[in-house]
């Protein structure tokens, strides 16, 4: 008997559209989701009248932030998150996709504790404590707000 969307763990997985993201994407699908059990929420934001639809999640590696025009638009993103949606349907997961507009270290959070998520999985690029500071990060308001478990994967361990 097939487990009903109401019985399953929700877990959201942040994702930007960069090659970081497919890696966790990846990397989440064979480390911790469970098709049978699991139902799989992908997230992304992009900021209100921004073309890029990125590096608030994952940029590809430290001191390599891409420039907007190399990110890919909302429709690129939502159309992955899409592809990757009908992906996890064709292994059984139940999903669904989100494109939020905003500011990702505001959206996350709030999405997390208004749709009952139970674990949220987002990349971390590995700045440093005082690059975190002036940059922000995604991944540290998450942890601090989020009222479920947060698994931050470093991009360097994928």
């Amino acid at each position: 008997m097939a487990t009903s969307i109401d019985d399953k763990r929700r877990v959201a997985i942040a994702y930007d559209g960069s090659d970081d993201a497919q890696k966790l994407f990846e990397w989440s699908l064979k480390n911790i989701v469970r098709g049978d059990t699991d139902h799989v929420i992908l997230l992304s934001a992009v900021q209100p009248g921004d073309k890029a639809a990125g590096s608030s999640f994952m940029p590809t590696s430290p001191g390599k932030i891409k420039s907007p025009h190399d990110l890919p638009s909302d429709s690129t993103t939502r159309t992955r998150l899409e592809g990757l949606s009908e992906r996890l349907r064709t292994m059984g997961i139940s999903s669904e996709a989100h494109v939020l507009t905003g500011d990702a270290k505001a959206l996350i959070p709030r999405y997390t504790q208004n749709n009952q998520v139970e674990l949220l999985i987002v990349g971390s690029r590995g700045l440093g404590t005082v690059k975190s500071v002036f940059l922000g990060s995604v991944s540290d308001r998450c942890i601090h707000e989020c009222p479920c478990p947060v698994l931050v994967v470093r991009n360097a361990t994928i």
